[in-house]
């Protein structure tokens, strides 16, 4: 496999796609450095599991018999991905907005992988086939970061090429926060990763303002002030529990649409793309982490087919 393609300059082209509203709520300073440091504490359903990754490859050795080896970006520096059994001649690139998880996380070259925003890509129109995103797209603001997200891509993917998605998608019934924490207290909830997902859909009510995640640190925290009695308590190791404090006092806010919601910015406004397939994990609450495969096609078509 190769993968030696050097990070290309940004293009100045790039930088007329910005507009007044941020695409993503600013950090703390020391948030995503302690992301970065904890990551091993981070497992599924918040990084894809082998269903999920069953899911990736399917589809990408579909478009591989018809087309031959990809020119592949992933958005985010997920590990799996890189490590996805690509074939040979594949060239893999990697944009991620933050450096420190660039030099905590990424497992491939240097000189494959850029620092910088998914709304910007500093990269040429049509110069990848398949773009990969492993539950990421909640990062970015509603509707201007998921809009300019969408314009972006139809640039950068060829025509023909795919975007992957696997998304973090509201229930279609809202879960009370108080039911999810009194199932934390009773000990019915196996670990941090799938409390977060609950937490994180439970206090979301309005996806144009998204959760901030210091709610969520500030909800547990509430019903079970000592951590480390509530980590003996539900049978957690105390150091697994208490990676919910790089939340504490977070200003992040992570913005969850529905599989409709994805289906309108991508096939109808800002459109270019037609919805192939949606593949639904059957792992605990695999319902709410759909992976989608949406094809690049011309906008004028994109917009009609909507």
């Amino acid at each position: 496999m190769s993968r030696k393609e050097r990070a290309p300059k940004p293009q100045s082209a790039d930088s007329t796609h910005r507009d007044a509203q941020p695409h993503r709520v600013p950090a703390g300073a020391g948030h995503w450095p302690e992301v970065a440091r904890q990551w091993e504490q981070v497992g599924p359903p918040l990084r894809p599991s082998t269903q999920d990754i069953a899911f990736l490859t399917d589809a990408i050795d579909s478009w591989v018999r018809d087309n031959g080896a990809p020119r592949t970006l992933i958005l985010g520096v997920t590990a799996e991905l890189y490590h996805l059994p690509w074939p040979n001649g594949t060239n893999v690139l990697a944009v991620d907005h933050t450096q420190c998880m660039i030099d905590a996380i990424w497992p491939g070259p240097r000189n494959a992988v850029i620092c910088a925003e998914w709304t910007t890509i500093p990269l040429q129109q049509g110069s990848r086939d398949i773009v990969l995103c492993d539950g990421g797209v909640n990062l970015l603001t509603y509707p201007n970061g998921h809009r300019q997200l969408v314009r972006t891509l139809h640039r950068v993917i060829a025509s023909g090429g795919l975007c992957i998605l696997r998304l973090f998608v509201p229930p279609k019934e809202h879960e009370a926060t108080d039911n999810v924490l009194q199932d934390l207290l009773e000990a019915k909830i196996p670990d941090l990763n799938l409390l977060k997902l609950r937490l994180w859909m439970a206090l979301h009510k309005d996806i144009t303002q998204g959760i901030q995640l210091k709610r969520v640190w500030d909800a547990i925290h509430r019903v079970a002030p000592d951590f480390k009695r509530l980590a003996s308590r539900i049978g957690w190791p105390l150091e697994h529990l208490l990676v919910i404090n790089t939340y504490r006092n977070c200003s992040v806010r992570y913005f969850f649409l529905s599989l409709d919601d994805v289906r309108h910015l991508f096939c109808r406004n800002p459109g270019g793309f037609e919805l192939e397939t949606v593949q639904v994990p059957t792992y605990e609450l695999g319902e709410r982490c759909p992976t989608v495969v949406l094809r690049r096609i011309d906008t004028a078509r994109g917009r009609s087919n909507g």
